[in-house]
């Protein structure tokens, strides 16, 4: 919407009505949405954008993910080498592929999140300021990108104190000070900006605020726990498996412990607070999964790094793995190819998505079932496609859409035949 000009930054809009007594949408902080609007102003509107940005943020944060490995990884060990082994992990947790599959909010906070810890373990290592600046302004941006989750790297100084050397823990409260500050200025600096007051300032007290306290999505605030466990039980199971196999091998892990205990650590941070509220959602741990990855390779890859060193580069082993890769890549791209287009979901909705939009004029708002407005998939669609939103309450209006079995209002409306599968398309009658 705010790419082709229905919305500002500050005011972003996502539909005609708005959403929660708002005309504006002020669910989130504005920034994801601000990157997003960039993005589709430089490659238009066709259906593959959003997955592109989706591939785009996971790309960058494989990248992080790699860096960090080599950041931590000793640089005489083998395991340094290692780096594809913790993005494996990371990618074959569930959430994570849900969250890049639906374009969620997480991806591109997890990008400033881990540029975040990033900078941190930089800084740890060596005795500059600036890294914990940069840090600082990256925690902002994440704030900016989702809100409150942003802030889980804030507890990073600490946790690396704690795990590397806890001498350093005065100097670590100093930059968790220093990292505060920066964000501090930085809201301080757009609060004397009326736009970004307003905006921010509804954000905190009708959505956040009122979230917190009055409309909580779990029973229990110990449900994101639950979730962090089947989210690592993949990773958890391939990295057993791999210590199984390398058992009673000799393998030394000494030095993987340090950096294994920073990782669980800082990824704590990131899950452990959401536990405050019964606001929790599985994907709101997303940003800190990246770090659980790591800390599970870094268990792990000593006895990873040893059983590949025992495989032949000519051995049966190491062929199967070469034409089991080139398969999976071959059967990737075939699909990619065939399937190109095609919608893997709402096949039908989208359909009549379609050919509502080939009938009713763009930035129309039409009446519907009072059901219809919590049926997001059909609202986001419409919009995302046709810029069509959605009147529950049906307030004359020239068209209308209905389920098949509703009845019909011949006198005030006559049916329109679009060929739809799953709705009514309806036209109101001139008197």
């Amino acid at each position: 919407n705010e790419a082709n000009g229905f919305g500002t930054f500050w005011e972003p809009r996502a539909s005609q009505l708005g959403l929660a007594g708002l005309r504006t949408f002020h669910e989130h902080p504005p920034l994801t949405f601000g990157l997003q609007a960039l993005w589709f102003r430089v490659w238009g509107s066709a259906f593959w954008v959003e997955r592109a940005y989706s591939l785009f943020t996971a790309l960058i944060t494989a990248g992080l993910v790699v860096v960090l490995w080599r950041k931590l990884a000793p640089k005489d060990r083998p395991e340094r080498a290692l780096a594809w082994w913790p993005v494996l992990l990371w990618i074959v947790m569930p959430t994570v592929h849900w969250c890049f599959h639906n374009n969620m909010q997480e991806n591109t906070l997890g990008v400033f999140t881990t540029g975040a810890v990033l900078l941190l373990v930089m800084a740890h290592q060596g005795r500059t300021w600036s890294l914990t600046l940069a840090a600082g302004l990256m925690v902002f941006a994440a704030s900016m990108a989702k809100g409150v989750p942003g802030f889980f790297p804030l507890a990073a100084p600490l946790t690396l104190a704690l795990a590397f050397d806890t001498q350093r823990l005065p100097r670590a409260f100093i930059q968790m000070l220093v990292m505060a500050a920066v964000v501090g200025v930085a809201y301080g600096l757009l609060w004397t900006l009326p736009e970004a007051r307003e905006s921010l300032g509804t954000y905190v007290q009708a959505r956040l605020l009122h979230r917190i306290t009055e409309a909580p999505t779990v029973d229990s605030r110990f449900r994101i726990l639950g979730d962090v466990f089947f989210a690592a039980l993949g990773p958890v199971l391939l990295a057993t498996l791999v210590l199984l196999v390398a058992r009673g091998k000799g393998v030394a892990s000494g030095w993987v412990r340090r950096p294994a205990l920073a990782l669980l650590l800082t990824a704590s941070a990131g899950v452990l607070p959401l536990m405050l509220t019964r606001v929790q959602k599985s994907f709101y741990m997303a940003p800190a999964l990246p770090l659980l990855a790591l800390a599970i390779a870094m268990i792990s890859a000593p006895a990873m790094s040893s059983l590949l060193g025992r495989l032949r580069p000519e051995g049966p082993l190491s062929r199967g793995i070469r034409v089991f890769a080139l398969v999976a890549l071959t059967g990737v791209a075939l699909a990619s190819v065939f399937l190109f287009g095609r919608p893997s979901r709402d096949a039908d909705m989208l359909h009549d998505v379609d050919r509502i939009g080939a009938r009713v004029p763009p930035r129309s708002l039409i009446a519907s079932e009072p059901g219809h407005w919590d049926r997001w998939n059909l609202q986001c669609y419409l919009m995302r496609r046709h810029f069509i939103s959605i009147d529950p309450a049906g307030r004359g209006h020239a068209w209308a859409i209905s389920d098949l079995k509703a009845p019909a209002d011949s006198l005030r409306w006559k049916e329109v035949d679009a060929d739809l599968l799953t709705l009514r398309l309806w036209q109101r009658r001139v008197p």
